[in-house]
């Protein structure tokens, strides 16, 4: 890749705080193409099409309600004891873990699976994160109006700030495409780091607040759970769908944090795509 050819390039070595948004923003077109491509290519073929989409999340949640709902005979403090009550709010954890995983699942292989961009043609290989992220992030949309769509059905409309829930998607847009650039660059050279993601993304999800509640966790561990990435986008999604007191002060520490690992996994995968072509 030659500067020349993308002028932001040279700026990765200035450290420019916007380098991230120009660096997609002059791609913009690029990246809404591939992402339909690769939504069309998943789909492609299937007797439901797009509708797996939604079968899938619904089908995912229905097991853990009647896992923990029915099996485990779980209950939480504030939702009441109905399988409705405890369905929204699985979905509204699985939703985010979703998009979590959707997106940094595929991260540490993004670049091997697309080595002919690397070694074959002048490419902007940034984007292939916000690409992962964009198609991750459709089915967080689809799961999200779902979501609106059961709790609208089963406990009546909800409150009017579920109409800012897509907020708490945008804001976890910065923090995964941090981590994908930072794991797709690791992962060129670190190919073991395959194998540990599904573990990985298992461990976020139980030391999430997804099938359970943070409250029902004990001192210090409760505490502990606020580094996992879900965590602050759960509780945020299911305040404001919910009627629960939103964490302010949570939220707007993990949207600076979120453009931090943004900024810092751009300069990152910057500085190591130089060495891409002689690991591929």
């Amino acid at each position: 890749m030659k500067a020349s050819a993308y002028p932001y390039y040279a700026d990765a070595r200035r450290l420019r705080v916007n380098l991230p948004v120009v660096a997609l923003w002059s791609n913009r077109t690029l990246i809404q193409r591939l992402a339909v491509r690769d939504l069309s290519a998943r789909y492609r073929g299937s007797m439901l099409g797009v509708t797996w989409a939604v079968v899938v999340p619904l089908g995912m949640v229905l097991m853990y309600t009647f896992v923990f709902g029915s099996v485990f005979k779980a209950r939480w403090s504030g939702i009441g004891g109905s399988t409705e009550s405890m369905t929204a709010f699985f979905l509204a954890g699985l939703i985010t873990h979703q998009f979590l995983s959707e997106s940094i699942g595929r991260a540490s292989s993004l670049v091997l699976e697309n080595k002919n961009y690397v070694t074959r043609v002048v490419f902007p290989l940034e984007i292939l994160a916000a690409v992962v992220v964009e198609v991750a992030l459709s089915g967080a949309a689809i799961g999200l109006v779902l979501l609106l769509c059961l709790t609208a059905l089963t406990s009546g409309l909800p409150p009017a700030t579920a109409l800012l829930s897509p907020l708490v998607l945008i804001a976890m847009i910065p923090m995964l495409l941090g981590l994908v650039w930072i794991l797709s660059a690791i992962g060129v050279f670190v190919r073991d780091l395959g194998q540990i993601m599904p573990v990985l993304l298992s461990v976020l999800m139980f030391l999430g607040p997804v099938v359970y509640p943070r409250s029902s966790v004990p001192e210090p561990f409760s505490t502990l759970m606020v580094l996992n990435p879900i965590t602050i986008p759960v509780e945020a999604l299911r305040a404001l769908i919910f009627g629960h007191p939103f964490p302010t002060a949570a939220a707007a520490i993990y949207v600076v944090v979120s453009l931090v690992v943004c900024w810092l996994g751009f300069v990152l995968f910057s500085r190591l795509r130089k060495s891409f072509a002689d690991v591929l």
